[in-house]
């Protein structure tokens, strides 16, 4: 018997010896990681975490519309917002948009008028998000002593964004040949029916899972797999020597009208951003040498006193910090909200054209931003090849503007002269 004894113990020493500990077997295999826990479940975590706030602003709107208040509403600012295109439902979603792009770009499926609606949806993420804080925060701490000004400097600009835009979108669609004439029913004011919210919130909360929850998904797997391996498929060392590192790198050139330096760590940054704009933020701490020590990424905020350490990590001046900044808050936002974007519109046509317009105005802010701001404080430090770049890149922007508007006019004109 002891011999039995010894021999299962000594069984059952190598047992233990041979089995991986917990959580092993994904650490091991970089691929299952990379897709599981990073992709998949970061992609599902990332619905899961709008899903609740989605539901209860359906909700509450639900019982505002059932109420007789939104209607209202909807009156007395329809004359404000009809005179650049849009309706006065609009108003809703961009307040929504403060707290999270999503729910706001799906609010506007109340408006019934489809080109107002189409506009609202376009121009709504132009109003910086909640995800879009942590970047405000970083930039403002770490390159200005008074940062109270950088963040509603941000949001006001996002305001005059989406009205200067909403005149854009008014000219390049024909609004003003084709006015939307808007007539409502004032209801009197009831108690809202709970049950009728809810089916409503159910409904449209439905909508979201399935067609916004895809796009996260796929593009969220793709990214995280980009930035843990090589073109080789071998587990990157670097993030120098990722995938992601060398996609970026061509990105760096476009770049560098707006902060006037070539760093593929600004361009990987803004990259990954178009998946959630909180990862600005942590892709900035990966890249940059160092930095990883002064943010912490978890709370996606600076270090107390490392404001001064970080700018010169970065190496860009202030008015090169405060033109990335705008870039990343005005292009085109997560891919959340671009799902949420092509759920309402509901067309490729204007969906490529809402993406273009958001890529065309960051771009153009962000640029101006630098230029001027670098020729008032330092003009002898300005990047005359890179701002010609720039010139030419807005120019461009400008004239497909430009033909896209004496398009509209001809086919408008055709139209009258049938008629």
């Amino acid at each position: 018997m002891s011999r039995l004894g010894n021999y299962e113990k000594h069984l059952t020493q190598r047992k233990d010896q041979n089995r991986l500990p917990k959580g092993a077997v994904l650490k091991t295999i970089p691929l299952l990681s990379a897709i599981l826990v990073d992709g998949v479940i970061g992609g599902v975590s990332a619905v899961v975490g709008f899903l609740p706030l989605v539901m209860v602003m359906y909700f509450l709107l639900a019982l505002l519309e059932d109420c007789g208040y939104m209607s209202r509403v909807a009156v007395v600012l329809d004359p404000i917002f009809k005179k650049v295109g849009l309706s006065g439902k609009s108003v809703i979603p961009f307040v929504i948009t403060i707290g999270c792009a999503v729910p706001g770009i799906m609010a506007s499926r109340t408006i019934r008028n489809e080109r107002e609606r189409r506009a609202t949806a376009m121009l709504t993420p132009f109003m910086p998000c909640g995800a879009k804080i942590p970047v405000i925060a970083l930039f403002a701490g770490a390159f200005f002593d008074d940062a109270g000004w950088v963040s509603f400097t941000m949001y006001a600009v996002g305001i005059v964004l989406i009205f200067l835009c909403a005149l854009l979108v008014n000219k390049v669609a024909g609004y003003k040949a084709r006015k939307s004439f808007f007539i409502i029913e004032l209801p009197e004011y009831k108690v809202p029916s709970l049950w009728g919210a809810f089916k409503s919130m159910c409904s449209r909360g439905k909508a979201y899972i399935v067609k916004a929850a895809t796009i996260i998904l796929l593009c969220n797997m793709a990214v995280q797999l980009m930035q843990t391996f090589t073109w080789s498929f071998q587990v990157a060392e670097t993030a120098d020597a990722s995938i992601l590192a060398s996609i970026a790198k061509p990105f760096a050139y476009p770049l560098v009208p707006v902060v006037g330096v070539l760093s593929w760590q600004l361009a990987a940054a803004a990259v990954t951003g178009f998946i959630a704009k909180e990862n600005v933020v942590g892709t900035l701490a990966v890249c940059f040498v160092g930095l990883e020590n002064l943010i912490d990424t978890e709370e996606l905020a600076l270090m107390e006193g490392a404001g001064a350490e970080v700018a010169g990590i970065m190496a860009i001046s202030k008015v090169a910090a405060l033109a990335y900044l705008m870039f990343n808050l005005y292009t085109p936002p997560c891919f959340a909200a671009i799902g949420a974007m092509n759920s309402e519109m509901k067309s490729g046509k204007w969906v490529c054209g809402g993406i273009g317009l958001q890529l065309g105005v960051g771009f153009t802010v962000g640029y101006l931003v630098y230029t001027v701001g670098t020729l008032i404080t330092a003009p002898a430090s300005l990047n005359i090849g890179a701002a010609m770049g720039g010139i030419v890149t807005v120019f461009v922007f400008a004239v497909i503007i430009v033909a896209l508007i004496m398009n509209t006019n001809k086919k408008l004109k055709t139209e009258y002269a049938l008629g």
